[in-house]
């Protein structure tokens, strides 16, 4: 196994070729037709293109909630220039470049080189992020601006204080848990007035490059939408999912059917605004009712959130309708194994149950990885400066996640953060 991680280090940036090199084949031959939010997302783009406007258009107003407004006006700029899935496929293939880039960079801060390296060659084999190139959603962008705005910070220079303000207001725009960085960063700060008797100086300016972006992306909506937007608007829609009498820790759209607590009358005609304030009024009721109920939901997000990891790996098999979690509720619902991954022949189904299983055990086996490397810095009392800060955004990103409801696709970002833990305890286990 040593022998095997030497060879791959020595060789790694024939690696990072092989890897980029795979996720152009997809992306150019091997393209997935957009479902769920990630055609969601592509028809939001393609609306405010056909209104000659940014996102949100005016149109949007009575829609259910506003969605990533910063992602979605990038894509607007992105099919403006080539209209095709393929100009984000090679927008996604940018990203995760970055993103790769960026984990490496951040781990030789942290820890060192070596493991760095071992951490690269962790990532490239999660299929997680292979899989998501083939999508439309948030998370390559949301990342690289977490990550970015973490490594810049990293710097402790005047400038550097102001753009970590600046990326992490830019990661809110692209999806509220943004909010866990500033939190930590805040946090962090706090921790070094009190006990190393810094000053308020970094901390100001942080928080001034985040108070500035917020600002200039707020006025910027207000100036063609009328309202002051620079973030999603769908926390009270995601909030009330996880607390009604139907929850289940995991999503369930029945709360907003018929005679459940969701459901709004003339809705057509009521704003995002009045839409979100009702869910939230509904959410909020139910939670004050049922504080145990809410309470005792968190252990089943959590086995949501971390017992499979297949929501983008399906669609390296262009199996889109199937993944561990479909498989096990199609086989509970029907109580037979006929039928099972529709028409596709017994080669395919074989292939693609081994396919998940291998991956499952991949990412079993990281998950190990990142507990036990945490387990050990925290117990070698070496869990401060960088580490400390990264371990505390993943903890109140996933703090923030349970108040709503549980979702493989979720800890793709806390994954991402905690990947040096993982290249720590490699590094361990290879050094013996």
């Amino acid at each position: 196994m040593r022998k095997i991680f030497e060879f791959l280090k020595k060789n790694i940036s024939y690696l990072i070729v092989t890897y980029i090199l795979i996720q152009l084949i997809y992306v150019l031959f091997f393209p997935v037709k957009f479902q769920s939010d990630s055609f969601y997302y592509f028809r939001l783009a393609e609306q405010c293109i056909s209104a000659h406007s940014f996102y949100p258009a005016p149109q949007h107003l009575y829609e259910d909630y506003i969605s990533a407004p910063l992602f979605i006006n990038l894509l607007i700029i992105i099919l403006s220039i080539y209209n095709s899935t393929i100009s984000i496929g090679l927008l996604n293939i940018l990203l995760n470049s970055l993103q790769l880039f960026l984990v490496y960079k951040i781990t030789v801060k942290v820890l060192d080189k070596d493991t760095a390296l071992l951490t690269v060659i962790l990532y490239i084999f999660y299929l997680s992020t292979l899989g998501l190139v083939l999508l439309n959603l948030t998370e390559f962008l949301f990342n690289v601006l977490i990550l970015s705005s973490i490594y810049i910070y990293f710097k402790k220079t005047n400038l550097s204080y102001l753009f970590a303000g600046v990326l992490a207001a830019a990661s809110i725009a692209v999806r509220p848990l943004g909010w866990a960085l500033l939190i930590a960063y805040i946090l962090s700060g706090l921790y070094q007035i009190i006990k190393l008797k810094t000053d308020l100086k970094n901390n100001i300016i942080l928080v001034s490059g985040f108070i500035i972006f917020i600002l200039i992306f707020g006025l910027f909506t207000k100036s063609y939408f009328g309202k002051f937007i620079y973030t999603s608007t769908n926390g009270p829609a995601n909030i009330l999912i996880g607390a009604n009498n139907n929850a289940t820790g995991a999503f369930n759209s029945k709360v907003f059917g018929p005679g459940d607590p969701g459901l709004i009358k003339d809705a057509e005609n009521k704003t995002y605004i009045e839409k979100g304030e009702y869910w939230e009024h509904q959410a909020i009721n139910w939670i004050e009712e049922h504080p145990v109920k809410w309470i005792a939901l968190i252990p089943l997000k959590l086995g949501y959130i971390f017992l499979w990891d297949d929501y983008s790996v399906s669609q390296l098999m262009h199996m889109q309708d199937w993944n561990l979690y479909a498989m096990l509720k199609y086989i509970k619902t029907h109580k037979s194994f006929k039928g099972l991954l529709g028409n596709n022949t017994l080669i395919i189904k074989i292939l693609f149950f081994a396919f998940l299983i291998i991956h499952h055990l991949y990412y079993f086996a990281l998950f190990l990885f990142i507990i036990l490397g945490i387990v050990a810095k925290i117990n070698g009392k070496e869990l401060k400066s960088g580490l400390l800060l990264i371990f505390l955004v993943a903890l109140l990103t996933l703090s923030i996640t349970l108040l709503v409801f549980g979702s493989p696709r979720f800890k793709y970002p806390i994954i991402i953060l905690l990947f040096p833990f993982a290249g720590f305890k490699l590094n361990s286990l290879i050094k013996g």
